[in-house]
């Protein structure tokens, strides 16, 4: 049981992932919990432990990432946005927290979330933008952005994922509630809303749906490779670089609760997952 003299707090964090070995914390690695754990532990004079909402792999980035810690009650005396100042005031240029506050004793950012949504980037056409290239991906070809649609169509709903990422534990169901893709000129984003994912995942879904906007797939291919036995697409995955992890949605968020196009119930439980391990 935690002490009556600590408070557990809640924060939303972002980051640029380039020069991070991942978010979870790694021996003899830069990572986006160590660096994290290291500024409270200088700020409180004592031990921190943080837990993330979803695990990045190196070089994604998160607008959106959600973390939990414990603070002596006197380390918010300040109030929240002087605590969030001073702990900015510490962190490194690529690693900030957006806004944190009081959460209650036993939140879990993992296993609490609902819902998770991440954002790929890609630059088509041989368009490049100097000030984007730690998180898009530039590609010379043109993309078909309605065939990419029709194929991410038919990656909603809950199934055996297996296809498109790992899971340690051997569990690869889960529930896609949204893959959206649109362009907006020589920008193409695909974003992905599921309950959880597996290890890689969101970018197997985004070189699948490459391999169709670039004509190299049919879109009736799709459904077979969902259903193989082995990795889709040999395992290729698209660089980590243009994926950011956009939201962590919790039930009890005034925000979204359920993605905006589907909003079935889920038969599947989060418990017991890992979270998003799929970037």
């Amino acid at each position: 049981m935690v002490a009556r003299t600590q408070r557990c707090v809640r924060a939303t964090i972002e980051y640029d992932g380039t020069a991070f070995a991942g978010s979870q914390v790694q021996p003899n690695a830069r990572t986006v919990q160590g660096e994290l754990e290291e500024a409270l532990n200088r700020l409180m004079g004592e031990r921190t432990r943080v837990r993330l909402a979803g695990r990045t792999d190196a070089g994604v980035h998160a607008t959106g990432q959600v973390a939990s810690f414990f603070v002596p009650r006197h380390g918010a005396d300040g109030g929240w946005p002087e605590l969030r100042r001073r702990l900015n005031g510490i962190l490194p240029p690529d690693l900030a927290v957006r806004s944190l506050g009081a959460a209650r004793a036993d939140f879990d950012p993992r296993r609490d979330a609902r819902w998770r949504v991440y954002r790929y980037r890609i630059r088509a056409n041989g368009a490049k933008h100097p000030l984007d290239r730690h998180r898009t991906l530039e590609i010379d070809e043109p993309l078909d952005v309605a065939a990419m649609q029709a194929a991410a169509n038919r990656m909603v709903g809950e199934r055996d994922f297996a296809s498109l990422g790992a899971d340690g534990h051997g569990r690869t169901v889960r529930h896609v509630a949204e893959v959206r893709v649109r362009r907006r000129g020589d920008l193409v984003e695909v974003r992905v809303t599921a309950n959880a994912f597996l290890r890689r995942m969101v970018r197997s879904i985004v070189a699948v749906l490459l391999a169709v906007g670039r004509r190299r797939l049919a879109v009736e291919d799709v459904d077979r490779l969902l259903a193989g036995s082995g990795r889709a697409l040999a395992g290729r995955v698209v660089p980590a670089k243009g994926l950011t992890l956009e939201r962590i949605v919790y039930a009890a968020d005034n925000r979204m609760n359920q993605p905006r196009r589907r909003r079935t119930a889920l038969s599947t439980t989060t418990k017991g997952m890992t979270g998003e391990q799929g970037t």
